[in-house]
Parts: structure tokens; C-alpha cells; sequence
């Protein structure tokens, strides 16, 4: 250090500064000295600094993920983008085609903002879900392929889908399409479901560049990536969720592939979690889904004011989605504060505009044959396969949840690959569980009990408590199409024989008069065709109903009004005839009860038309000796006439 700079000693034993030993400080020269030796130095600490800098950005990582992402795994998961392999990288023993068609005609009305990217199309993890060859397009693949491209809908759909996998009557298979950059376990972890208790089956149908892509892009990917999946599974039936849950594109190109495969397509008319029950039901029944057509039909007395009850109990009741008709049978004579209360009838949301008045003209009374005649002749199907009769009588109120079990059980026992055997002989559902046996006045009907298949088996794990009863009804009944049709044909010949033995004798007579008259020739075809109806006996074991009939403004059938009948009873024999309705607008707290759902129809009881349990063998000698006579007495046929081996097949021996 210089002279000038160095510090001052002193001595502090002596108390005097060092100021003897102190330089003169000298000219400028020094000074210029220091700063030529300081500027080399300066110059080499910045070249330094420099090539540090150099090294740290040539050497900076660039494949950090955001901070968000790097200190929150749950976020990372849901953003992670698999890696888009090479072409070559994708190992398939079948590639899938890569859909380019540039030819699909575009006609969507939603403009978004949309990206730039519409080059060719890539399915790059779809090929790695594949099967290893197509199925054969002529079997039946018992597949339900749901598919999603919003994020809501699939985390709607996954606890109907994961249910359905569960039940094993389906193979489910889950696709998902559209932009949304998820992965499929980050689809899982969110959600909290695992591969043990949802084995469904994942695809991944994404694009290449997804996010970037245009609008008619991923409409295109959306169409060609189910006509991949076409080709390799052959799905039974295709579920999303309703237009409203999904984004423009995806309807776009579902509507695409539909008009080109003929693919069953459900839209779920609500969420999932209110439709359970569509996890019972198998691949064959979910076809005929959007088929299924149910007419309601109710046959009013002149001052039925109960009519109004039921007509607003129609209109409180969950349609899935389809727009209800209601015909109401009038009587030529109709009280005024009836057709008043018609025609003032507000607040309907989902009749309004959707009944039908039909009165008739004849003035005179019906008897039992009229009356007959224009309850079958007041509906026809259009499909028998497909179109029902829902039959009601004014004095019928039903809960919110009956339309979803009448569909729930037509499709089970009507459509069902399990149920073609059994449902050859089912007539109809009945939502009614009647208190008094039909065949009295007065004596109470209980219910056959139900046999547990393992009595220390938890209730839940049972069907819902059903038994087969050669038996119809008139207050709330569904009617298939195809045997209402056949009721046609049997009345139509039943009623050409010669006059004298058309009405039925008052010996053969087995109903009460306060059911209709048509009752009675319905009763005549279950016999001789050996025929019945499914009941549900769970009114036993819950405190609500989804049907109750009102006793307190009874009217007696038009054809019998002048006779004598007895006041029916509130209560008899511990059922009440009134019991509450259930209000719930699903059926899960039915299906909470009993988690099996609907039984097989060979499993279940089944009574004579006189309420006695029958075994099968006695279920046919019966049918055979009821038909054999019924061919003497009503079918215009010799007593010893031969016939063929199935008297129940050929009842009338008509000249042509």
C-alpha cells in the first residue's frame, strides 16, 4: 500500500502519534500509476463474467415444468401430455387406418375460437387399446362403448359405466375424444377409481396436436375415431351425454358416424347418477333404447274428478327425455266441472298441448261387448315390437319414478338377450299391486313370499320382490304391443261366432263387475294362451308405492253402472288400498333396497288367474285343458273335432 494510504501508528504507551514517520505524499504521478495498473485486471474480471454467463444459458435446462406444476403433483397429473411418438414407434399388429376424409360435410353453427392446425390426422394412442384383430361384424359383441371429449361428462358418466362394467352383463369400453390435455390415469386418480373395481376397457382417440387443431379437425377425428373403433370392437350401442353437456364438434361427429354405421346412439336425457338402473341392463335391450314408445291411455267416467289427480300426477313424472301423449277416453254424458276443469287446466310443463279428448257420440249405454271393443279398439301399435299400451283408470295417481320403472322392467324382461324365452308368455307390467284378490268382493290378496336364494344373504343382495300372476289390470298397467295386437285378433274372432254365445255366461263370469268388461276377455286369451303378467310385490316391504288407487271417488263401469256393487274397501287385510306414493323422482332408493335388481321371470312364483301358486307342469296341463275348452265352448269348434298338438295356437275354428 502507499505511504499516502497507510494508516497512523501510534504508540499509546507513549501517547504521542506517529507523525515523524509519515511520507510526504508526492505529485499526481502516482496516481496516474494506480489506474494503469487497475485496468487490466477490470478488463479480465469481465471477460469472466462473460464467459460464465455463456456457459450457464448454453447449459440451462429447458424442460422444466411450471412452479404451479413442479410443487403440486395433482395439477402435473392432470396437465401430463403423453409423448407423441414417431409413426414408426407405434407398435400394432393391426395399425389402424389414420381418418384424413376431408370430405364430411361441415354444417355447425357454434364459431369459437379456434386454432390453426388442421393438418393430417394421427391416432397415435388409439392403437395401443385395440384388440389384435376385428371382431366379426355379423356376432353380437355385447359392447357399450361410451364416449365423452368434455372432462364433466366423463366424470358423470364414470360411475354409470364403472357400475355397468361391474354387473358383468356388458363389455364396457370407455373412449375419450376432443382437445382436453388429461391423461387417462389422471382421468382415474381424479376421480378415485381403479382398474380392480371399474374394469372397464380405456381408448385414448385424441389427434396429434389437439389443442392447436381447427374446429372441422377435430370434428373429422371425432367421426374417423369411431369408425376405428367400429372396425375393431363393433360396439352394440354408443352413450354420451346430453348435446348440452358436449362440446359442437363431438355432436358434430357423432351424428357423422351415425349416419354411417346405423349405431345405436343414447344421449342421457340427465345425469348418470339419477340412471343407475341402466347399469342392469344388457347390450341387446339398450338397442331399442330411442324405439320404445309408451301411449297412455285413460278411460274417464262422466264426473271422474279424480281425473285431474291423475293427470297432474302424469305430469310430475321424469319422461327420459321424451315428449308424453295422453288420450282420455269421454263418455257421451260429461259433467261440465270436468270439461271446465279440462280446459282450465294450468300449470302443466310436459302434457300441455299433449292430450287428446276423444268423446264419444253413441247415446245409449254401453254393454260388456261395446265396452270391450272400445277399450281395445282405443289403441293399436304402430311397431308391435316396440310400441306399448300404458292402460289407466282415473282413480290412479302414480309417483315421479314410474315412468323410469315401467322402462326399466321393459327392457329387462321384454328386450333382454336373457329374457326371450320367458318374455314369449309375459302379457304386460303391472305398477299396481292389488289388495283385493279380482276374482272376490271382499277377499284380501296377499302376495306369494319370496324365496332367498341364501337366507343369510343381506337383503340388498336380493331382485326387487316380483311374482308372475295369471291375472290382468285395469288401474295401471303396460301392455306390449305385440300381445295387445294379438288381444285384437282374439276378440275380433272371440266376437264372430254366432250371437248366442258372444256374451260370456254368467257361470263363466270370474271377475267382479267393478273391473271393465274387456277384463274378462283378456282373462279368457292369458288362459288359453297360457299368458301373465309380472307384479311387484316390494309394496310389502317399503312404506311407498308407485301406484296407489283412490277409493273415495270410485265409479262403477259404464256397462255395469246400473247393477249392484259393493263399497270398496280403504283397508283389507292389513294392505291398505291408499298407501302413500313414493316421491323420489329416481329409482336408486328402490335399487339401494334391493341391488340385484330385476329377477329372472323363471325364478320368480307364479299364481293362477285364482291367486293359487303353480309349478310349471301344472302351469302347462292347466293352459292345455283351459284351451280344449275354450275351443268347444268359444271357438266354434266340434267337441270331437281333432286338433293339433297346441290347442293354445288354434282357439277358433271359423269358416272362411
Amino acid at each position: 500500500m502507499a505511504p499516502t494510504k497507510m494508516p497512523l501508528r501510534a504508540d499509546e504507551e507513549l501517547g504521542k502519534k506517529d507523525d515523524d514517520h509519515r511520507i510526504p505524499d508526492p505529485t499526481g504521478f502516482r496516481l496516474l500509476q494506480n489506474s494503469r495498473i487497475h485496468r487490466p485486471r477490470r478488463l479480465i474480471a469481465v471477460l469472466a463474467t462473460l464467459l460464465l454467463l455463456y456457459e450457464f444459458f448454453k447449459h440451462m435446462p429447458t424442460d422444466l415444468t411450471p412452479a404451479a406444476e413442479r410443487y403440486n403433483p395433482k395439477i402435473a397429473a392432470l396437465k401430463k401430455q403423453n409423448p407423441t411418438p414417431p409413426l414408426a414407434s407405434v407398435h400394432s399388429p393391426t395399425p389402424p387406418k389414420v381418418y384424413i376424409s376431408q370430405e364430411v360435410n361441415i354444417d355447425h353453427k357454434e364459431q369459437a375460437e379456434q386454432a390453426s392446425y388442421d393438418g393430417k390426422i394421427h391416432f397415435y394412442e388409439l392403437a395401443q387399446s385395440l384388440p389384435r384383430t376385428q371382431w366379426p361384424a355379423t356376432l353380437a359383441s355385447e359392447v357399450v362403448l361410451f364416449a365423452a371429449a368434455s372432462l364433466r361428462s366423463v366424470s358423470d358418466m364414470l360411475p354409470l359405466a364403472c357400475g355397468m362394467a361391474a354387473k358383468r352383463v356388458n363389455h364396457v369400453h370407455f373412449v375419450l375424444m376432443g382437445k382436453e390435455e388429461v391423461s387417462i390415469d389422471g382421468i382415474k386418480q381424479v376421480n378415485g377409481i381403479s382398474d380392480h373395481e371399474c374394469p372397464i376397457t380405456w381408448h385414448d382417440s385424441r389427434p396429434d396436436h389437439a389443442p392447436e387443431s381447427t374446429h372441422d379437425r377435430l370434428e373429422r377425428s371425432v367421426a374417423g375415431g369411431f369408425e376405428i373403433l367400429q372396425a375393431f370392437i363393433v360396439p352394440e350401442v354408443m352413450i354420451t351425454q346430453s348435446r348440452d353437456w358436449e362440446t359442437s364438434f363431438f355432436w358434430n361427429g357423432i351424428n357423422t358416424h351415425k349416419r354411417a354405421s346405423n349405431t345405436p346412439h343414447i344421449a342421457l336425457p340427465a345425469p348418470s347418477i339419477n340412471l343407475m338402473w341402466m347399469a342392469h341392463i344388457d347390450s341387446t335391450a339398450l338397442r331399442v333404447w330411442n324405439d320404445v314408445h309408451v301411449d297412455l291411455v285413460v278411460h274417464a267416467s262422466e264426473s271422474s274428478s279424480s281425473l285431474i289427480r291423475l293427470i297432474r300426477s302424469l305430469d310430475a313424472a321424469d319422461y327420459l327425455g321424451i315428449e308424453p301423449r295422453l288420450t282420455i277416453e269421454l263418455p257421451p254424458w260429461v259433467g261440465a266441472d270436468l270439461l271446465e276443469s279440462l280446459q282450465s287446466l294450468n300449470g302443466l310443463s310436459q302434457l300441455k298441448g299433449r292430450i287428446t279428448l276423444r268423446r264419444r257420440i253413441q247415446p245409449h249405454d254401453m254393454d260388456p261387448v261395446e265396452s270391450s271393443l272400445r277399450t281395445v279398439e282405443s289403441f293399436y301399435p304402430l311397431d308391435p315390437k316396440v310400441s306399448h299400451l300404458l292402460l289407466l283408470s282415473p282413480q290412479t295417481e302414480l309417483a315421479p319414478s314410474f315412468y323410469h320403472y315401467l322402462i326399466y322392467s321393459l327392457l329387462s324382461h321384454k328386450h333382454s338377450a336373457r329374457a326371450q324365452r320367458g318374455a314369449s308368455r309375459l302379457l304386460g307390467i303391472s305398477l299396481e299391486l292389488p289388495s283385493v284378490k279380482p276374482t272376490s268382493e271382499s277377499e284380501a290378496f296377499t302376495p306369494p313370499a319370496q324365496q332367498s336364494a341364501d337366507p343369510t344373504r343381506d337383503s340388498k343382495q336380493e331382485n326387487i320382490p316380483s311374482f308372475l300372476w295369471q291375472m290382468p289390470n285395469s288401474n295401471a298397467a303396460l301392455y306390449f304391443g305385440d300381445k295387445w295386437a294379438e288381444f285384437h285378433s282374439f276378440l275380433s274372432s272371440r266376437l264372430a261366432i254366432p250371437e248366442t254365445t258372444v256374451d260370456i255366461a254368467s257361470r263363466d263370469k270370474l271377475l267382479s263387475n267393478k273391473y271393465p268388461a274387456f277384463m274378462e276377455y283378456l282373462l279368457e286369451m292369458i288362459r288359453a294362451k297360457g299368458y301373465y303378467m309380472i307384479y311387484t310385490s316390494f309394496p310389502g316391504h317399503t312404506a311407498a308405492l308407485l301406484a296407489t288407487i283412490h277409493t273415495d271417488l270410485y265409479h262403477p263401469p259404464e256397462e255395469s253402472a246400473h247393477g249392484t256393487h259393493p263399497k270398496l274397501p280403504n283397508v283389507i287385510g292389513g294392505l291398505s288400498a291408499e298407501k302413500p306414493l313414493d316421491r323420489a323422482h329416481t329409482l336408486m332408493p328402490l335399487l339401494d333396497t334391493f341391488e340385484l335388481g330385476q329377477p329372472l321371470l323363471e325364478s320368480i312364483p307364479l299364481l293362477s288367474y285364482d291367486a293359487e301358486p303353480l309349478t310349471e307342469e301344472m302351469f302347462q296341463m292347466q293352459t292345455m285343458d283351459y284351451a280344449n275348452d275354450f275351443r268347444t265352448r268359444y271357438g266354434n269348434c266340434s267337441q270331437g273335432e281333432d286338433f293339433v298338438d297346441d290347442p293354445s295356437a288354434h282357439l277358433f275354428c271359423l269358416e272362411v
